[in-house]
């Protein structure tokens, strides 16, 4: 059976351009006669408040779009689907892979171009350990890297390069969890914004090594973004109101 999902970060309000894509999973679900899951990402615990998610549910009920599997209200996604829970869970999941990581003492500030070929600090090579809190973890990604992607070619060791897969606080990075989530949700199809060609690229690379093959075989609709007045693509870090009111 098809089945797609709603997949909002609580890291802030939604906003029009998270509506538009709520909105257009469910148009799809509806021509295919799809499931659709509702996947609160939260595994990043440092930007988690309890209100995004109330905010949330209140969008998805105020614009009519409902679901099959996943939490009903807020109390019910922090006992039963929180993946703050889960840092263990997707810890073993990279261990158990089969991806080419490398330590990582490279700060974002120091990383300012896309890591082709590696890292500003030739990390790929230095043989640093592992340790949370000191360094993050890289996949390695080899050169001419090409994924076929929504009908597309992505370069992904010149569009993205070798990806924090675990970062420096001891988190999953966000590419891992939604594999990883994907694969356990059976996911056959993902509907993301234009600007994510390359990440879903990222991720169906990611999902050959953790024996995600419904996340390599998915289908992919990547649809265009909601913008402001002025051309820019909208944010929650510059969204001061909530939307779907």
């Amino acid at each position: 059976m098809a089945l797609t999902r709603y997949a909002p970060t609580p890291s802030g309000f939604l906003h029009a351009g998270n509506v538009a894509n709520l909105e257009r999973t469910a148009e799809l679900a509806r021509q295919l006669g799809a499931a659709v899951a509702l996947r609160i990402d939260d595994a990043d615990a440092t930007r988690y408040r309890r209100e995004y998610v109330d905010d949330i549910f209140r969008v998805l009920a105020v614009r009519g779009l409902d679901w099959d599997l996943g939490p009903r209200d807020t109390d019910d996604f922090e006992a039963n689907f929180s993946q703050r829970r889960k840092t263990d869970y997707y810890r073993e999941v990279l261990l158990e892979s089969g991806l080419t990581t490398y330590a990582c003492v490279c700060s974002r500030t120091t990383q300012c171009q896309t890591p082709t070929g590696g890292c500003v600090g030739h990390c790929r090579t230095a043989g640093h350990a592992w340790r949370p809190g000191h360094t993050a973890l890289r996949v390695s990604v080899p050169p001419s890297t090409s994924i076929h992607v929504g009908g597309e070619m992505v370069r992904l060791d010149l569009e993205i390069g070798d990806l924090v897969i675990w970062r420096r606080d001891d988190l999953p990075a966000y590419q891992l969890v939604s594999v990883i989530e994907d694969r356990d949700l059976g996911t056959t199809h993902i509907v993301r914004g234009a600007d994510l060609l390359a990440s879903s690229a990222a991720q169906i690379f990611l999902a050959r090594a953790i024996g995600a093959d419904n996340v390599v075989t998915a289908t992919y609709v990547h649809h265009a973004l909601v913008v402001d007045a002025e051309g820019r693509k909208l944010s929650k870090s510059t969204m001061s109101s909530r939307e779907g009111a």
